[in-house]
């Protein structure tokens, strides 16, 4: 790379390098935020959605604005010069990825304190009697964390039981959000396996992806929605739902890989 290209890419890097700043900015300034909410919100799920969606708003702002420089100030500049085009390109989808990847995090990070906060209510909540509506005698529930009719072993009057809100925030809207967060990692890897595949089919002007690339991301495909489904068991202390996972991966197979003409040839309409 000769210094008129390296000082192309050092002005490219550098604007990114800006971008991350500010979003790091965002970060700081939006977990007070959005802890106090939790706080002041501690079985409604609602204020903290909102709250999350409104700072994604201005996540997509700064991603948008990659874009736009790009568009309007970057790429013709790059497209000067094909020896070094994809580098710029390299940098910009690079630099947008860790964007999205430092945000996911940041947001995990968040909702998973807010629901170790939250088990502390729902476990206090689960010590607590149910009682019969008619006689007052504390009901025997096979369960704490679902609606369950209970015929009362003093009356025998059938209570319709349902969890209390700070159960059902916990072991609703929490374990999803951190069974989300322990899978985040093979999510990621999922998205950087398929930027190496488009890189590599690039470089070999567009080749076709391998069948072992394929698989390899069918094998990530299947372990991110794995270990949502056995994170969630594990935290309701349930059997894992296999036809959640079946139904994720048939949806996979039905929309990305068999519409890879290389994979129906290799496996058949079905693959998996």
């Amino acid at each position: 790379m000769n210094a008129n290209q390296q000082a192309l890419v050092d002005r490219w890097q550098s604007f990114l390098a800006k971008i991350h700043e500010r979003l790091a900015e965002i970060c700081v300034e939006a977990e007070a935020g959005v802890r106090a909410i939790a706080a002041q919100h501690p079985e409604d799920q609602m204020p903290v959605s909102n709250a999350i969606t409104g700072l994604d708003h201005r996540v997509r702002q700064l991603r948008d604005k990659i874009q736009e420089t790009w568009d309007a100030q970057v790429e013709d500049k790059f497209s000067a010069d094909p020896e070094i085009h994809d580098v710029g390109l390299d940098m910009k989808q690079d630099s947008e990825v860790l964007l999205d990847e430092k945000w996911s995090l940041a947001k995990a990070a968040w909702m998973s304190e807010i629901a170790r906060e939250a088990f502390g209510r729902a476990m206090a909540a689960m010590e607590k009697p149910v009682p019969c509506s008619s006689c007052g005698a504390p009901l025997n529930l096979p369960t704490r964390i679902e609606l369950v009719a209970a015929t009362c072993t003093h009356c025998g009057v059938v209570n319709q039981a349902a969890p209390s809100m700070a159960i059902q925030y916990y072991f609703g809207w929490c374990v999803q959000n951190l069974a989300d967060a322990a899978a985040l990692p093979h999510r990621h890897a999922v998205e950087r396996q398929r930027i190496v595949a488009d890189r590599w089919r690039r470089d070999r002007n567009w080749a076709a992806e391998p069948v072992e690339s394929l698989e390899e991301w069918e094998r990530l495909e299947r372990r991110y929605w794995e270990t949502v489904a056995h994170e969630r068991a594990r935290l309701r202390n349930e059997p894992v739902d296999q036809k959640y996972i079946d139904s994720r991966m048939a949806y996979f197979y039905k929309y990305s890989l068999e519409s890879n003409q290389q994979w129906v040839r290799a496996k058949g309409r079905h693959g998996g």
